[in-house]
């Protein structure tokens, strides 16, 4: 039987809600200026929403005629062409790719350390949640194939192909050594590392120090393919207001949350990149321990926390935990938690009670 591809929403921009006129005063008697922007980099949409007190631009490394949206544009595109992109070969995930079965390589600092936290992640996990499943996603190719312009016919891997990528797996095979003034990483023969389930919470991460560096910069709201960062005040006061997409009309919202500045947010959803075979849909976040598609009984679940890379690897691992597991998983972290079920029930977190309010009447809060 013919297989189509069933062509989901592109990446859903997250609504910001009560947006700002572009120019008004700040408290202080000083100017305040809007700069927007919506660009793309790292393979998804950028949108950039950033406040700056007196004359924009605002620059402090000597370029003052850049804009801090441009400024943030460029570090995202350094971030992916020299350590994320597993495609590029400039960039440090491909070369630790290249030398899979060969010894050990040097990493920077900073890939050192997202490394360690995602084996961090993974060991608290049991495995829910694993960078070393590359050959796994490349195999099901499920985003090349949700982001294409026509329908076309999709195949379904076959379940022998499916086991032998698992078995190329395995986040205990992972060796990070720390040696006297570097740190190298071992992979054996055959693995793929992809740190796509963390690389929108690492790009809020080094958003956050690149806005940091900017002290003109008085707040910021800035969603990476819809993972969100949260930054500094309103102009006007009071708190940010961010949508959550609903997993059953991802062009509608479930509900607003109400966040303060310095919080980022991830969500992880069925319906984000997902193919249709024979009625069956088969999304993107795949279950390391089979090998499949994750089916815990959830649409969507939506992390807030003070950290990118830690809400990105926790949405994702709490989808494929299912909620009880993942509720137990986010207190170790001091996160929060927003789980939507298959029955369009809305499960939450006690922190989260306080952030969420629900719209869609057609949902109800789980009890």
């Amino acid at each position: 039987m013919k297989k189509y591809l069933k062509m989901p929403w592109a990446v859903r921009l997250a609504t910001l809600f009560a947006m700002i006129p572009a120019l008004f005063l700040g408290g202080c008697g000083q100017q305040t200026e809007c700069e927007n922007s919506i660009d793309t980099a790292m393979g998804t949409v950028i949108s950039q929403t950033v406040y700056v007190t007196g004359n924009s631009p605002t620059a402090t490394n000597g370029k003052t005629d850049e804009k801090v949206t441009d400024v943030v544009l460029q570090k995202l595109n350094d971030l992916e062409q020299q350590e994320l992109s597993w495609r590029l070969d400039s960039a440090e995930v491909a070369k630790i790719n290249a030398t899979a079965g060969k010894g050990p390589i040097q990493v920077s600092a900073a890939m050192a350390g997202w490394l360690k936290r995602c084996l961090q992640i993974s060991e608290q996990t049991g495995g829910a949640f694993d960078v070393s499943i590359g050959k796994l996603s490349r195999l099901w190719d499920i985003d090349t194939w949700a982001a294409a312009d026509d329908p076309q016919d999709y195949e379904l891997p076959e379940r022998e192909e499916i086991e032998q990528a698992c078995a190329l797996a395995g986040w205990k095979q992972m060796i990070l050594e720390q040696r006297t003034n570097s740190t190298v990483v071992s992979i054996p023969a055959g693995m793929q590392i992809d740190l796509g389930a963390v690389g929108k919470g690492v790009a809020l991460d080094e958003i956050r120090k690149t806005l940091e560096e900017h002290p003109k910069v008085s707040g910021a709201v800035i969603s990476v393919g819809g993972s969100i960062l949260t930054y500094g005040n309103k102009p006007e006061g009071g708190a940010w207001q961010i949508a959550v997409t609903d997993p059953q009309d991802p062009s509608q919202s479930v509900g607003v949350l109400t966040l303060d500045g310095g919080y980022c947010v991830s969500t992880s959803g069925d319906y984000e990149r997902y193919v249709e075979v024979d009625g069956v849909r088969y999304h993107h976040i795949l279950d390391p321990a089979t090998g499949y598609p994750a089916r815990s009984g959830l649409t969507s679940v939506t992390v807030v926390c003070d950290d990118g890379l830690n809400a990105d690897g926790l949405s994702t691992a709490c989808f494929v935990l299912g909620k009880e597991k993942a509720e137990e998983l986010l207190k170790k972290y001091n996160a929060d938690g927003l789980f939507v079920d298959d029955s369009d029930h809305v499960w939450m977190t006690e922190g989260m009670k306080e952030r969420f309010q629900l719209l869609k009447d057609t949902y109800s809060i789980g009890e």
